[in-house]
């Protein structure tokens, strides 16, 4: 899937830089995975099927109903929008 859209000014970096300096460096292996899988899914159903157990993807609700998460580290998310094939609103964040 092709990214359309970051929030994070780190996760935009470490896509377009490979430089992982604004993310804390204990979630930097992990994020490079998840974006890694995210990238390279032909679509958000392929993600979430090849998607290992522990990442814990889902649907968010409430008000953030159209935003997918995935876990990273303890309250550690990466959330997204998927429209189309397009990632938009990339975002790092703890939501908890």
């Amino acid at each position: 899937m092709v990214v359309r859209s970051v929030r994070h000014r780190g996760l935009r970096r470490l896509i377009e830089e490979d430089n992982p300096g604004l993310l804390r460096h204990d979630l930097v292996d992990r994020v490079r995975k998840i974006l890694t899988a995210l990238i390279l899914a032909e679509e958000l159903d392929n993600f979430i099927a090849d998607a290992p157990r522990g990442w814990r993807v889902h649907r968010l609700s409430g008000d953030r109903q159209d935003e997918w998460s995935v876990s990273v580290s303890g309250n550690w998310r990466i959330t997204f929008v998927e429209e189309g094939g397009y990632i938009d609103r990339l975002n790092l964040e703890d939501y908890h």
